[in-house]
């Protein structure tokens, strides 16, 4: 009598499916343990020795933190502001020019895009410098200001400086997660909701792009003008100029990008926000060369405790209050950007 063959093969067990993958994956593994989970673990654990000035964590003591988190509660509140203001700023920037490449630069894809990055070729330090020089009273662009009408304009020194650098810094890292996950979206998607619903998103883009306006011009007035003083008229007046251009761009936008475009490249969204984010926090160099005491960011803090106190318990208590602030911030942001899946949209 013959057997019958069964036609598809019996599933394996969930563990061995798991256990599969585990002989590729060890190489990364070791990567991240020697260089980030070992790092981690030696930083947390200095921030909790009782001797501050030693290199090697001795004893356990919660001073570090006591006696560094509510000194310098302002600073971490400029890394917050600060980083936050350059990531969405950079957003801003990059996001309309990696879309624009990616829908419609066609043969000059790769032309434009070294145009684009030419500008970065620089080193780091080169670019701050040049920013120096372009927002000094006596650059090129405030220069001709005092010497025409006798107005001398000081940016240098205050968050617009240190925002601007820093968001300038941050453009390539937005840029190029973005370019990636547009030219990845299937075209003849975009071209079906052409065909379905190929207009505005009208009064309720409006509203929420009101809405989005609104939260955005409040964080960058609490930046870039007194925090005492945010209900003045000139906060005032740029928070409503922020909303009425969130209403607009809202308005104006096309179901295409909000319905098709954002969701199917939302791992993008998703990438450039970590990439651009995490250097925004953590970052000292801007504000030191671009700002003055008013604006410098817990980072600076860190490397002046590290270097010059040798406080190296303080400095690693703050570094781990600054992970953690990074980690929470960063989850919230991805849970906006991480919104609803396409077919509940639809």
């Amino acid at each position: 009598m013959a057997k019958a063959i069964p036609l598809t093969k019996p599933a394996r067990p969930r563990f061995l499916k798991a256990r599969a993958g585990w002989p590729e994956m060890l190489p990364t593994l070791a990567w991240l343990v020697a260089l980030i989970v070992v790092p981690l673990v030696y930083i947390l654990r200095m921030s909790f020795s009782a001797d501050p000035f030693a290199l090697t964590a001795t004893g356990w003591s919660l001073a570090n933190y006591a006696d560094s988190i509510p000194f310098y509660w302002d600073n971490l509140l400029n890394s917050v502001l600060i980083g936050l203001s350059a990531t969405i700023l950079a957003f801003a920037i990059a996001m309309p020019v990696a879309y624009g490449i990616s829908f419609y630069g066609g043969r000059w894809k790769a032309v434009l895009l070294f145009a684009f990055f030419a500008p970065f070729l620089p080193r780091y330090l080169i670019r701050i410098v040049a920013w120096q020089t372009l927002l000094g009273a006596n650059g090129p662009l405030f220069g001709p200001l005092q010497q025409i009408a006798g107005l001398e304009v000081r940016v240098l020194g205050t968050p617009f400086a240190v925002v601007a650098g820093l968001t300038y810094q941050l453009v390539p890292f937005v840029l190029l997660p973005l370019h990636a996950a547009f030219n990845r979206i299937d075209r003849t998607l975009c071209a079906a909701a052409d065909d379905l619903y190929s207009g505005r998103c009208g009064g309720r883009g409006a509203a929420i792009g009101a809405v989005g306006g609104l939260a955005i011009g409040l964080l960058l007035a609490a930046v870039f003008f007194d925090r005492g003083g945010i209900f003045a008229t000139w906060p005032i007046a740029f928070v409503l100029a922020a909303a009425g251009l969130g209403a607009a761009v809202g308005g104006t936008m096309t179901e295409r990008f909000a319905l098709i475009v954002f969701p199917l490249s939302r791992n993008g969204f998703i990438a450039a926000a970590v990439l651009s984010f995490i250097p925004a926090l953590g970052d000292y160099v801007n504000a030191a060369l671009l700002g003055d005491i008013r604006t410098q960011m817990l980072g600076n803090v860190i490397q002046a405790k590290f270097l010059v106190e040798l406080d190296y318990a303080g400095a690693a208590a703050l570094s781990a209050t600054l992970l953690v602030a990074a980690m929470l911030l960063l989850t919230l942001l991805l849970r906006l950007i991480r919104g609803t899946e396409l077919l509940d949209v639809v």
